[in-house]
């Protein structure tokens, strides 16, 4: 739920992202057509054959129009798997279709009545995609990936490998199969590749393995809070909007020893070149206070390319050299995240795990989870021990405005985060550190939380000996819960 708020906004709103079209003049009048314009993207290192959707609307002049807010499209495929995305990556509605075989796919896009109820299909046929069919690349210093399209049904891929640690055959990998992870890589080294297939062809990669990053020491320790915003400059929560002078000077004054700002959602990188000088700024000017800025990554699939933005979050350094603290990875069920049912099980298992192997077992991740006593979830929902066997901090989110059944009290408060916090380190099957997500803006109707819930939140934290609590989120906290957050000293 840390995300839905801030995802809503994304969704709703436009804005070219780095692979949008290129501008055009656009139509005020309502949409009386829609099209799709497509392309195929390649393979992943997943073995995934990658086909990009994307809506485009037109007036009765035949003008395209643009969709400032609202709205929806449903994408549906006749195989592989469809993911939406953010309207800011592609400027508009948009679906990736994921596919393991190179069967013929037919995609339908339905606008809902608020963009005029129309409908566009497009086929494609990726046995016709001029694209390489077998890849490889590093994920970050401890792995190197490699995935071969479409999927082999019979047989066995060999995956041969040179280094400075002599020629040998690191793989054998039966079918059904379309990926390898190598794991056993050094960090900085250089390997050659060669991956034949079970018809004997084979394909030859070199494959730098980046040097292992080094992220100051941070604990989540005290009081922190989640900040987010918008790449696009018309929204209300637009970077241009971001004073980091006044962000770090009211983090200095309410005693703030970490801030978790957002820098991906799913595979969108939302720091563009624009946004970066503010972000930059921010970053080192937070440091320079002793202020420890994490980046906060919302991902959506454990795919190589959504992975692939965790590491680079991992890998962020400002313009005068500062390194990031660490990566809070939010880990939640649904379409806007990792899915639902068991596929969002396996997902959810599978994202940390593999994020802990690209980067390795020192650098700090934050595992941001559902909270499991408000939620009423265990490791059969939610797989609390496999996240937290990867993370260096668990982080359940107990908001509970938003999820109480009914009013809450201090005491109230109190007793939710007695379970929670409990219930947080059952699930997780090891001992872990807690940093327990709190909640000051207001949700569902229901307004933010009141200050003496505030300090009560702190408070009972401290006594359970929680690491920390991380407040949700910097935009919504009003000036007296600034004072309450402010007045508690960690």
């Amino acid at each position: 739920m840390l995300a839905v708020l801030v995802a809503a906004l994304v969704i709703a709103t436009p804005a070219p992202g780095p692979t949008a079209t290129p501008a055009v003049l656009w139509s005020s009048a309502p949409a009386t057509s829609l099209w799709l314009q497509t392309q195929p993207l390649g393979v992943s290192p997943d073995g995934a054959g990658r086909w990009l959707v994307r809506t485009r609307f037109r007036d009765a002049r035949g003008k395209p129009t643009s969709l400032l807010n609202g709205g929806d499209v449903e994408f549906s495929a006749t195989s592989g798997e469809v993911q939406w995305q953010t309207r800011l990556r592609f400027g508009g509605p948009s679906a990736i279709v994921s596919t393991y075989t190179d069967d013929p796919i037919r995609i339908s896009a339905v606008a809902d009545e608020e963009l005029g109820a129309l409908r566009a299909d497009a086929g494609t046929s990726p046995r016709r995609w001029r694209v390489a069919h077998v890849v490889a690349a590093a994920l970050g210093p401890h792995l190197v990936q490699l995935g071969w399209f479409p999927r082999i049904q019979r047989g066995t891929v060999v995956i041969r490998r040179t280094g400075r640690d002599g020629s040998r055959v690191v793989g054998l990998v039966a079918a059904p199969s379309s990926t390898y992870r190598d794991v056993t890589v050094v960090p900085g080294n250089r390997y050659h590749y060669t991956v034949v297939s079970p018809g004997g062809a084979s394909r030859a990669f070199d494959v730098q393995v980046p040097f292992e990053v080094n992220a100051p020491e941070v604990t989540m320790s005290g009081k922190g809070m989640w900040l987010s915003f918008s790449p696009r400059e018309r929204d209300d929560d637009a970077y241009t909007k971001l004073d980091p002078q006044a962000i770090v000077a009211q983090a200095v004054r309410a005693g703030l020893r970490f801030i978790e700002l957002r820098m991906a959602y799913g595979e969108y990188w939302e720091v563009t070149p624009q946004a970066r000088p503010t972000i930059d700024a921010l970053i080192d000017l937070a440091a320079a206070h002793g202020i420890a800025i994490v980046g906060w990554t919302v991902p959506r699939a454990a795919s190589f390319d959504d992975l692939a933005l965790g590491v680079k979050t991992a890998y962020y350094t400002t313009a005068h050299g500062t390194r990031l603290a660490g990566v809070a990875v939010d880990l939640e069920r649904g379409d806007e995240f990792l899915g639902e049912g068991a596929r969002g099980y396996a997902a959810l298992t599978d994202y940390l795990r593999l994020l802990r192997a690209a980067l390795g077992t020192r650098y700090p991740l934050i595992a941001t989870v559902e909270d499991p006593s408000l939620e009423h979830l265990t490791r059969k929902d939610y797989p609390y021990d496999a996240i937290a066997a990867a993370a260096t901090v668990l982080q359940p989110m107990a908001y509970w405005g938003m999820l109480a059944p009914s009013a809450t009290t201090p005491a109230a408060v109190r007793a939710i985060f007695d379970a929670s916090y409990a219930a947080a380190q059952a699930e997780a099957g090891r001992p872990i550190p807690i940093n327990l997500g709190g909640q000051t803006a207001a949700d569902g109707g229901r307004s933010g939380p009141p200050p003496d819930e505030i300090a009560a939140s702190l408070a009972e934290a401290k006594a359970l000996g929680a690491c920390g609590v991380t407040f949700f989120d910097w935009k919504g906290t009003l000036a007296p819960q600034w004072e309450a957050i402010e007045s508690y000293a960690w």
